[in-house]
């Protein structure tokens, strides 16, 4: 599988490496978020952000267990998720279809910190909505003190049919973090 993720975490500094915060970075680094990308920018075309209506379950089927739908809720103040995937619940230890993300975590089976969990899942989807554009990071599993375990992460905005974003698709894989994703 690899070696140490220095082009993850930059230099191997196991301090680094072992942060607690989000990193948010420029560009995918990890091979499915960059395809994941690849996917979403070729239905984008000329546009600002793709439409949801441009999206294929069929051409993501791949992805599907690693992602999350999310729509807006009063304008971007929360969001209800509508797709959680299975990969997701399984990490993360909550089926959170249905859910707002102000929810997160309030019955989880993995001791977890849900007011944290909360607030990140809730800048993250933010960043994306209001920013209007795809963002990418490395996020730590810190509310669960599995510092171990880095997620790789990608969140776009869609439109409905207009020029304003309405949800937010995305998609984590995991690797651990030492090692560097295949």
């Amino acid at each position: 599988m690899g070696g140490i993720a220095e082009g993850s975490f930059g230099g191997g500094e196991r301090a680094r490496r072992m942060t607690d915060e989000p990193q948010f970075i420029d560009a995918p680094e990890h091979p499915p978020v960059i395809e994941f990308f690849n996917y979403i920018e070729s239905k984008r075309g000329n546009r600002e952000m793709v439409d949801r209506a441009d999206i294929s379950p069929a051409d993501l089927l791949r992805f599907l267990p690693n992602m999350i739908i999310a729509e807006a809720v009063d304008g971007g103040e929360d969001f209800r998720t509508r797709l959680f995937g299975t990969a997701l619940v399984e990490l993360l230890g909550e089926e959170r279809t249905g859910k707002l993300l102000s929810e997160f975590a309030e019955e989880n089976t993995i001791p977890t910190d849900p007011k944290a969990v909360q607030t990140r899942w809730l800048h993250i989807t933010r960043k994306a909505f209001f920013g209007r554009k795809p963002i990418f990071l490395r996020v730590p599993f810190a509310a669960s003190n599995r510092l171990y375990l880095v997620g790789h992460t990608i969140s776009v905005p869609l439109t409905a049919g207009g020029s304003e974003p309405a949800q937010v698709m995305g998609a984590m894989f995991v690797t651990r973090a030492d090692i560097q994703p295949a």
